[in-house]
């Protein structure tokens, strides 16, 4: 099957679920609709705030349930999958996944900007958040999509956000102290490694925290952390046999 078939199949599959998710539907109305509802009730700089910090998670609940239900449901066994094309399928299937969640997050962004230039909230660095949260949700999707070789259904995203709940209570009482990670990251200054260590595995949990884009050798781990997630999935995807 020529590539460009096989991207075209892999994307009539992928809609078909995203638009079959209730998770994916909910989540894809109820994000704007908060994000507008901050802004009318606060203010645009605060719905600003909520609205970069959330946008990768987009990303997150498009990949759920990427490989495992696919590969043991019997769908990969048809036909079209002979030869081992079934991996080129699951490896395109991330790439349209996240085209899919970026179109979305572009049309969010357009509407996003536009209200901003209303009301005159818009700021020349909406465009580098922006940026920042298309490379966070690529990062979801490809830790997703390498847990999902091993979690069936929607625990890939379900862990990562349980992972997440317990990185944002231990990130809460860091700030019982006289000084704690959030203080840290607000200044951009980190008194010793130890704090830097500490704030790098919060990153690799809740890679979010550097869409503000005042922390940009962190933004190089999570850079570094979706090659590394690619390159797993990716030898995953070639291993991975199908058993009748």
């Amino acid at each position: 099957m020529p590539d460009s078939a096989l991207l075209a199949l892999t994307w009539r599959v992928t809609r078909r679920k995203l638009a079959a998710s209730p998770l994916a539907l909910v989540a894809g109305l109820a994000f704007p609709a908060l994000a507008v509802w901050i802004g009318l009730h606060d203010s645009y700089d605060s719905a600003a705030r909520f609205f970069f910090f959330l946008l990768p998670h987009v990303f997150l609940v498009a990949a759920q349930d990427t490989v495992r239900s696919d590969v043991e449901s019997g769908a990969l066994e048809s036909v079209l999958f002979l030869g081992g094309r079934f991996r080129g399928y699951l490896s395109a299937k991330s790439l349209v996944l996240a085209a899919a969640a970026a179109g979305y997050a572009v049309c969010l962004f357009a509407l996003f900007a536009a209200w901003g230039a209303a009301v005159g909230g818009l700021r020349p660095d909406f465009a580098v958040r922006f940026a920042l949260a298309l490379v966070v949700g690529a990062y979801y999707v490809a830790v997703a999509g390498t847990l999902s070789h091993f979690l069936k259904a929607g625990s890939n995203v379900l862990a990562l956000l349980l992972a997440q709940s317990a990185a944002v209570m231990a990130l809460v009482f860091s700030t019982t102290s006289r000084t704690g990670l959030l203080d840290y990251a607000a200044s951009g200054r980190f008194p010793g490694l130890g704090a830097r260590l500490l704030f790098g595995a919060l990153v690799a949990v809740l890679p979010n925290v550097v869409v503000a884009g005042r922390l940009p050798f962190f933004t190089a781990e999570v850079v570094v952390g979706l090659g590394l997630a690619l390159l797993v999935q990716s030898r995953l995807a070639r291993s991975l046999e199908i058993r009748k």
